[in-house]
Order: structure tokens, then sequence, then C-alpha cells
């Protein structure tokens, strides 16, 4: 009986070490580099809450977010040098990259809007009443060349301020709160959640704001496309699959932003990037028209884009774009069942 029991036991034994020896590997999950310039800026938020949640892992993806310092203008650089897969970036950098003669591809919109706001420090509230009035002085921008930058142009000469006349200064998006507070510029282009906690404390006033589809129409004329989720067409055609697991994730976040109040939203969020709970919860309430649920680039926005950028010259007034040759929605399309 003895012999027969340890048999079977060894029988047994041999079955399963076969059989994990035979089995498949558990596949590995497939890494993937995002480049960010300033992660906890609320235009990046749906890739922020992409990885928070767990959907970039539920896709089989790990991603890895770098923060890139530098701004936007250098999270673009990384991705068309190769260092990273993909960049949160608004859309203007694929603007420019076709310009140079170089090709980035927006595949997901993480907000519709602009996402900032013009603001001045109150102690120029009595000599700053509108653009008109910032001839000559310090202005704030994320990054040379970032969105913050083209837009302010943009504003800058549809009031009649050349170029020329003030001087345009990186303050960075974290840190433009600290600029203003400290007189190193007299204004700047600010992002929130900085640009809700700096009017709630007193620190400054609006000139301009275009968190809000009222405001960004009456600034520039009708939507205006902002941050998206771009790559390169290399990564296109030889990482198809990434792209679309990509994309899902992404728009699974943008419904989930578009069914939450701004205290589900900061609950969700590492603390890090949070912060305080309650200050970021109204700073996402007065942003959250910005983010489609839709999660598609929209043509009309990529249009006034590269529109914006010819008033100072970004884009040549002899190079024509077509905006259908910066941004390809079809993975927004196949993620929502289209």
């Amino acid at each position: 009986m003895r012999t027969l029991l340890w048999r079977i036991v060894s029988v047994a034994l041999v079955t399963t070490v076969l059989a994990s020896a035979w089995a498949p590997a558990a596949r590995a999950a497939e890494k993937v580099t995002v480049g960010i310039g300033g992660v906890g800026l609320m235009v990046y938020l749906p890739t922020a809450l992409a990885k928070a949640k767990g959907y970039f892992a539920e896709e089989g993806l790990d991603v890895e977010i770098l923060d890139i310092k530098g701004g936007g203008s250098q999270a673009a650089s990384a991705l068309i040098g190769g260092s990273v897969d993909f960049s949160a970036n608004a859309i203007d950098h694929a603007i420019k990259a076709k310009v140079q003669k170089k090709d980035l591809v927006a595949v997901h919109s993480h907000v519709r809007l602009a996402m900032m706001a013009l603001v001045v420090a109150n102690k120029y509230k009595g000599e700053i009443k509108s653009i008109a009035d910032l001839k000559g002085r310090p202005i704030g921008v994320t990054s040379p060349g970032s969105q913050t930058h083209m837009i302010l142009g943009y504003l800058l000469a549809k009031n009649g301020v050349k170029a020329d006349d003030v001087k345009i200064i990186g303050a960075g998006g974290n840190t433009m709160p600290l600029a203003i507070e400290k007189d190193s510029v007299h204004a700047g282009m600010m992002l929130d959640p900085f640009f809700t906690a700096f009017l709630k404390q007193g620190k400054g006033y609006a000139l301009v704001d275009m968190f809000t589809i009222k405001g960004t129409q009456e600034a520039m004329g009708g939507e205006v496309q902002g941050t998206t989720l771009l790559t390169r067409p290399d990564v296109i055609a030889k990482r198809p699959a990434t792209v679309q697991k990509m994309v899902n994730a992404l728009v699974k976040a943008n419904k989930l932003i578009a069914g939450s109040s701004g205290e589900q939203m900061a609950q969700m969020l590492p603390k890090d990037l949070a912060g305080d709970p309650k200050l970021y919860a109204e700073s996402f309430e007065h942003a959250r028209e910005g983010f489609p649920p839709d999660s598609l680039v929209s043509r009309d926005g990529v249009a006034r884009v590269i529109e914006t950028m010819r008033v100072f010259e970004a884009v040549p007034a002899t190079l024509k774009i077509e905006p259908e040759s910066i941004f390809d929605n079809r993975y927004v399309l196949k993620a929502l069942g289209r």
C-alpha cells in the first residue's frame, strides 16, 4: 500500500512539474515611456489618472511617466529625439514639428480648451486693466515655444501689442505663481490647479480666463485644441497595438473624469498630485468643461491653433498645413466602439 501511494504521489509531482514546464509563461507587461513637462498640471490629468487607476496596467502596459524639466517644449523634444515613446503635449508642438519637416501625431485629446488664464499680480490692479496695458512689462509663459507662449502671442497681437513691446520670460508651470509673487513677471499665463489657488489666496486677478468654453470663445474666437497624447509615425507603424492600448486607457480616464465630481477626483489621485483635496476639487470644477468626454481631437480646434500660430509667424504664411495631417482619431473611435 505504501509503495502504491508513493507511486501515485510521484506521478502527481511529475505531472505538476511537466505542466509547469510546458505552460506558457505569464506575459510580461510591455514597457512604455511617456514624457510630460509638469505632471501635476491639470491638463495632464487623463494620463495621471489612467496611471493611478491602473488603466494602463489593465491593458498590459507598464507605463513610466517621466516628468521632464523645461516644460512641454522639452517633452516634445524628447519625443522627437526618441527618448520617449509618447508625450502629453499641447497640439502646437505637433504643428511646430511639421514646420520643421518632422512629424508628430496626436492620437487622443486630453483637453479641448486652452485651459489657461492670463493672470496679473494684485499690486498692478490699478495699472493693468487690459492686455494693451502690458506694454513694456515682463510676462511669464510656462516655457518659450510652449502653447502658453503661442496663445499669449496671439492675445497680444489681437490687442495691438507687438512682440517687441513686452519681455517674455519662461517661468515654468508649477513655479508661475512664485514668479508673479516675486515680481519676476508682472503677469503670466497660469494653469490649474495653481490658477484657482492663486486667485483664492487674493494674490492676483485674471485678465483672460480660458478654462471655460465661453471664456475661450471670447478670447480666441472659438474652441482651441489643447493637450493631446502625441507619438511618432514610426511608433504607430511598429507598435499599432500599443498605441491602441494607450488610447483605450486614456478614453477610460476621460469617461471617468466626465462622470466624477471634484471631490471624487481629488480622492482618486496620489496625494503628491492632488495636494490640498479641497483646493484641487475647486480647481477641477473650474476646469471641467475642458475635458472632452469622447476624447476626440477637434479638427476645428487644431485649425484654430494653426491660424493662431500664423499671427506671429510660428507657422509661415506660405506653408499650408492641413489639420488632418496633425492628428489621427481612429484609435479613439475604436476604443469608443464606433
